[in-house]
Order: structure tokens, then sequence, then C-alpha cells
């Protein structure tokens, strides 16, 4: 140890001992900070939700829940403003930042990060004194694989294979609780960061965990979803303000899929509970620790998601294949079951409606706020505010510049005021919120309006001080509230962040469906679509119409087709179309398909292609599987007159 860490931690001891004035209370706390990995607003029992977690519930009952805490549209770019105090387009990959634990490590802290990295660089470059996981999105929760390759490591030892029994949030949490030991045995306080994997997909946890959802799900997303919204209303975290959003043409209604279907998504949900449900028990086991060795007391413990609920890959013909307990298994859930888990809002993960960036947010300090114990917080918040709450509880000050380095000004501010003055106005801390992922998800926050865009789509406006789920678009109404925010928007992108160009260019005048960014991954020319993607009330009569960039080419691809279906029946196409070299439409940039049969009303219909059914720009497309890559719409009531 160097001479420099032996004397802060000497110091640190002696301020544990005999404090500061003599007080207690000049003790620096414990930080424990768990995240976990695209968790819905509504998915934990003390939010509302049916899966069981008796131990985050018990940290809420002892500790404050917030029903107005967003993050951003994406985990990676969630994690940036989390570590950085930044959004993540202003931090530029780092290049303006400071990672909030090298300033902990400055102030006397015993820095470890456990879990998922998903950053620039390694963690040991940014202040973590010890690593113990994955630096990459995503890894099997049995075998610690990645794309194939052993991705577990320790500090900066190449990744090993992991032992025969090894359980991703297991290993994570053993190892968060060595790390807090360790740093109790120096008398030192600790920053320790527990990043699970879970319920990041695939979704896999042990059989006991999962089989015992099975018959819950049959109920199907939009009973569960009713009565997580009563739930919610009943708990206080919602009020009358909240409307119950509907879905759009993406998630297939519950009743017109077959038994067999319902069956079978039971379980694929039950998968996603059962890893949730695990990810509770270790949470308790980190409970039990705290209290056990006497750290209870004087430890913040903060409970958070990195973006709201997902949808993930896989294949409609392999759903039955997939089971959760086994190592190489890839259970994935639907969009029903996205659209359960952000309940009350609309959308998911990396769109910057509320679906995507509202998430529960749980902290605990029994020293500070043992009274105010069970109680909900109604004030905005972002993640970014966590960053300078961390940095004044350790006692450190934010630097203007770092190494030679100029550093971008925090954008949250410490909620530490609202623990001491619980009835702030709801915009004390965090007012304006800016959000960019891609061209798939923008938005922006400020006073008591919203702005949201939805790949690259028009502006949505919505006053979320009266209409908190985004049920009303007020453009129409509101043109120069529209026109302002939308400045401010261009304006911060391009004078305060460092985004690709291409992150701020001008929106369409025109909107496609949710789902569109997830076409585009496989049919990288992808324009547009006639319908367009989840859409409602289509006509009966309708044509099928695709709007490429690039030139249409069919070579190679006979016995290559695309086909229509009904969701009700997944075994037999309603339509397909096998297209062979020399079509007329080849070396164009749209096919229209004529001959579609007349559609039933109130139906969700989906389109499967094969890989190679079309080329484009030299590129075969990939498939349209109806998991993460599909193209839904809805069809009218009735017919029009």
């Amino acid at each position: 140890m160097s001479l420099k860490k032996c004397l802060a931690v000497a110091s640190l001891w002696l301020f544990a001992t005999i404090g500061v004035f003599g007080s207690e209370r000049f003790q620096k706390p414990n930080i424990l900070l768990i995240v976990a990995d695209d968790v819905g607003f509504s998915d934990l029992a003390c939010y509302g939700g049916e899966i069981e977690t008796p131990h985050l519930d018990q940290l809420a009952s002892e500790g404050l829940r917030f029903s107005e805490f967003h993050v951003n549209p994406m985990c990676v770019v969630t994690r940036t403003s989390l570590l950085t105090g930044h959004t993540h387009s202003q931090s530029d990959k780092y290049r303006r930042s400071l990672p909030i634990a090298q300033l902990m490590q400055n102030v006397g802290y015993a820095t470890s990060i456990l879990g998922k990295w998903h950053q620039p660089g390694h963690p040991l470059d940014s202040g973590f004194e010890s690593f113990y996981g994955f630096l990459g999105g995503a890894i099997d929760s049995w075998t610690g694989m990645s794309r194939g390759k052993p991705a577990i490591q320790s500090n900066k030892q190449n990744p090993k294979v992991v032992p025969k029994g090894w359980y991703s949030s297991d290993a994570f949490t053993d190892e968060a609780i060595r790390q807090m030991d360790s740093a109790r045995s120096q008398s030192q306080p600790f920053f320790t960061y527990l990043a699970f994997n879970a319920p990041h997909s695939p979704l896999q946890a042990p059989r006991e965990n999962v089989e015992k959802y099975y018959k819950r799900y049959l109920k199907g997303w939009e009973s569960l979803r009713q009565q997580r919204f009563q739930r919610m209303q009943a708990m206080g975290l919602i009020d009358e303000r909240y409307l119950l959003s509907e879905p759009e043409g993406e998630v297939r209604r519950w009743n017109e899929l077959p038994k067999s279907i319902q069956k079978q998504e039971s379980r694929r949900m039950a998968a996603y509970a059962g890893m949730l449900d695990r990810l509770d028990w270790n949470v308790g086991r980190l409970l039990k620790y705290l209290h056990e060795n006497d750290l209870e007391r004087n430890t913040l413990v903060i409970f958070i998601a990195d973006n709201g609920g997902d949808y993930s890959n896989g294949d409609i013909r392999t759903y039955d294949e997939q089971f959760p307990w086994k190592p190489g298994s890839k259970p994935f859930v639907s969009n029903g079951w996205a659209y359960l888990k952000n309940t009350p809002f609309r959308w998911y993960k990396s769109s910057a409606q509320e679906g995507g960036v509202s998430v529960p947010m749980i902290i605990r300090w029994p020293k500070e706020l043992k009274k105010q114990a069970g109680e909900i917080r109604n004030q905005r918040l972002h993640v970014t505010d966590l960053y300078p709450t961390f940095l004044e509880l350790g006692g450190g000050k934010y630097p203007s510049e770092f190494k030679g380095r100029k550093l971008e000004p925090l954008y949250g501010k410490s909620i530490l005021p609202l623990f001491r003055n619980p009835s702030l106005k709801d915009y004390a801390i965090h007012d304006e919120m800016f959000w960019s992922f891609n061209q798939t998800g923008k938005g922006l926050v400020k006073g008591d309006w919203k702005i949201s865009s939805m790949s690259d789509g028009p502006w949505k406006l919505y006053n979320i001080k009266t209409d908190p789920a985004e049920s009303k678009d007020l453009v129409e109404k509101f043109p120069n509230v529209l026109r302002r925010m939308s400045k401010r928007w261009f304006d911060f992108a391009k004078h305060h962040t460092k985004m690709p160009k291409s992150w701020r260019s001008p929106l369409k005048s025109y909107q496609e469906g949710w789902g569109f960014h997830r076409i585009r991954m496989v049919m990288p020319s992808y324009i547009r679509a006639t319908p367009r993607s989840s859409s409602v009330n289509v006509p009966l009569d309708t044509d099928l119409t695709f709007h490429f960039s690039k030139p249409i080419i069919f070579s190679n691809s006979t016995g290559k087709n695309i086909r229509l279906y009904e969701a009700n029946n997944i075994q037999k196409a309603i339509w397909q179309f096998d297209p062979k070299p020399g079509h007329p439409e080849e070396g164009k940039t749209m096919i229209t398909f004529e001959d579609l049969p007349r559609l039933k009303p109130s139906t969700t219909y989906f389109v499967l292609a094969d890989r190679g059914w079309i080329t484009l720009g030299g590129q075969p497309a990939l498939q349209l599987n109806d998991g993460a890559y599909w193209y839904r719409f809805r069809t009218e009531e009735q017919e029009r007159r």
C-alpha cells in the first residue's frame, strides 16, 4: 500500500473511531449502489408488480421509494450518466468527464465494481480499485460467456472459464460482500457498485425460481397490467392524473392467441420473473451482511434500474426449445410482456417515452432517513443527480479540469436537500432532462412540458404535470411551446454535447411505428413501409409496400420467401411471395405486393421473412423472425364505408 493510501486509511480509522468534534454524525457513510439491468417501472412488488421481491420490498419499507426517477433510454448511456454526472453525449466517452469512483477514492473510499461495466476503457482506469465482472453489455448467466468467449475477469486478468455451478447474480453478490468486508476490516468507508447482469436477456435463472411463476402469467399481459395499475394507485405511487395507455399494433391481444401460445408466453415471462426473483434473493444476502456486521445504520443503499422494460431477440420457431436453467439457452420475452413491465406507460427501452426512461429507485439510510421510512417521494430526479450526491457525502469537490483536461460542468444536482426537506417543490432538484440515443429515442423535459421523438419521427408534446403517462399529444394545440422546446433540444445537442451529427439531424415529417429500429437492423437500407409497423386501424383491403434507399436485387433468392400470418395461427401463412430474379421491381427502391387476401377485422398480423429473400446494396437481408425483428400491424374494427 502506498504511503498516501496508508495515511488516508489511518485518518479514516481515527475519523471512524472518535469522530469529528466527537460526533458520530460526521462519519462518511458507506455507499452500496445496486443497478438492475432492464427492469420495468412496475416490476417490483413494492412498485405494483406480481413478482416476489420481499427483500427489495423490505428496503422500500425501511427507506424511500421514488415515483419520478428517470434514467436514459439505454443501459450504456445510463451508466455513463451514473458514473460521470453528465448526459451520455456530454461526456464524449469520458474525454470531458471524471468518473465518480476516482473522486470517491481520492476522499478515502474503498471503491469496487462487481458485474457489468459497459463503458469506455476499464474500471481500474476509472477510479475503481477492484473489479470482478465483464466489460461488455451482456453475458450468459450460467457460463459467463459472451459471443462464444469467456467474459468474466478479476481486475485486469484475462477472462477465464467460470466453474461449474457458477451463476452471475450469486457470484457478483459473493464478491460484493467480500469487497465490503475488506473495507470494513480496514475501517474504510466503501463505495461498492453492484451492477447485476440480471434480468437482462438471455433470461436465465435456477429452475425453482422460474417454475413457480408458470401459472401466474396465464392471465395475460392486458389483465395483469390492469391489476398492476390498480395496485400502484392503491399504494400511492400514481394518482388520478395517470391514464393507462393503450398499445398499438406491436402488442398482440392476449385473447387472440391460441391456448398453446398463451401457455408458451406465460413460460417466457416466468423466466424473467425467476431471474428477478433470484436477484432479490441476493439483495437479501447483502442486507443480511450489513445487519450482521453493524453496517446497516450508516450505509446508504440505493437500488435502481438502468432503463425501462425490454423485449429482446428470439425466433418464434425456437421459443419452446429454450429453458432458463440450462447453460447456453436463450429465453426472451415478447413485447407484450414489456408492455406489462412498464405499466402505466407506453413504449420500452431505447425510447424517450416514459416507458423507456422511468424506473424504480429505492434508497435506505437508517442514520438519516429512519423517520421517513416507507414514504414515497414525487420530486423529479435524474440519474445524473447521484454523482453530486455521492460527492457531497464523501466531502469531495468537483474540479473544472483534471490532468490538463477541461471537464464539462455537472448536469445533475445533489438530492441530499430532499432528504432534509421532503416538501421541496417537484422540480427543485432537477428541472430539465435531456435524452438522446441514436436515432431511436430523443426527448426533453423542462417544467411542465415534455417533447419526445421516436425513430426521428415528428416531436410529440405532452403536459406531464397534468398527463404524466403521456396519453395526449398537444402538438397542434401548443405550437409555440413545441417550437421553444425543439429549439432548446437542438441547441443543447449542438453546443453542449459531442454526439454524432446523425443523432441530431432534422426530424422526419412522417412517423414510422415502434419496431422500425429493429427492422432497420435486418434491412439496413429500409426507409418505411405501408402499413407502417405497429400501426392500427389498417384497412381490410391493403397492399404491402416497402421503401428502401438502395436498389432491390433478387439474385440467389429462389426458395427464400416473405410470408404473412394471423396472430392466432403461426403455423399457416395466409400469403407468401417467393421473388425470382428478373422481377419487374428489381433494380428499383420500392416494392409493392398487391395480392394480399382480404384481411379480418380487429386482428393482428405479422410478417416472417427468410434470410436472403431480398438483397439490398449487395447485402442479403436478415430474417424477420417475430422475435426482436418483427413487423406487425392491426386491422380496423370494421370495414370503412
